[in-house]
């Protein structure tokens, strides 16, 4: 209990540094996610499963706040729901089931609840453009983990469904500690209203725990986030 509070505290002095700006902004990130690769000898059985692994889409939005400390400097926190996963269109290795061909997609979807603790620098700043890189870590709380089959070509039975919907991949820990970092750049619309765009990648540091091919893997994301920035002071 008190560390949450601590750092409430920490974030309440921050954002009460009085005669420093401070945005409200809306975050909206479609991006692609997927695991890194295994860096050790595979078994046959587990490269036939990582060769069928493709990135997949995934969508990020939420909202934050970032409080200038410094004349270039901003720290930001926010709340964001945010996507992981990747695809594999390997089934039948996955599963062990040669009836399983190639005509069958699995989506393995994460959802979480993020909360980002970051920094921003701006290394070009104006009246109208700001350009700046951001760094920080990212606090996931894992809301759902599933599995989204589909039928490439042909029919699929509800029977071949059911078992495709059984996941073979399970977290370590509810809660996940991730990095984050990226680049962004941000012009002003008005005095008070800004829009921007930011490329963030972020690495979950709690691995994936993959039983079928005896492996501990950490999902990814690249995203472009698009923002609608207001000015509260």
């Amino acid at each position: 209990m008190k560390r949450p509070l601590l750092v409430l505290f920490f974030c309440l002095i921050i954002f009460s540094v009085e005669g420093q700006a401070l945005r409200w902004g809306l975050n909206i990130a479609p991006g692609i996610s997927f695991r890194i690769p295994q860096n050790q000898p595979l078994s046959d059985f587990a490269q036939s499963i990582q060769l069928g692994e493709a990135p997949m889409y995934v969508f990020d939005f939420g909202m934050d706040i970032r409080q200038q400390i410094s004349p270039r400097l901003y720290f930001g926190t926010g709340i964001i729901y945010s996507q992981k996963g990747f695809s594999n269109t390997h089934v039948a290795a996955v599963y062990d089931d040669p009836a399983l061909s190639r005509r069958y997609l699995i989506d393995f979807v994460q959802n979480y609840l993020e909360i980002p603790f970051f920094l921003t620098y701006d290394l070009y700043s104006s009246d109208k453009l700001q350009f700046y890189p951001l760094a920080g870590i990212t606090n996931s709380l894992v809301l759902s983990s599933k599995n989204s089959p589909a039928a490439t070509g042909g029919e699929v039975s509800d029977e071949t469904l059911d078992k495709l919907r059984e996941t073979y991949l399970k977290n370590e820990l509810l809660h996940n500690v991730g990095v984050l970092g990226g680049l962004g750049v941000m012009t002003s619309v008005d005095p008070k209203t800004s829009i921007g765009i930011e490329a963030i990648g972020k690495v979950m540091l709690s691995p994936l725990i993959d039983h079928f091919s005896d492996s501990r893997r950490h999902l990814y994301s690249v995203n472009l986030n698009f923002r609608f920035v207001r000015k509260i002071r």
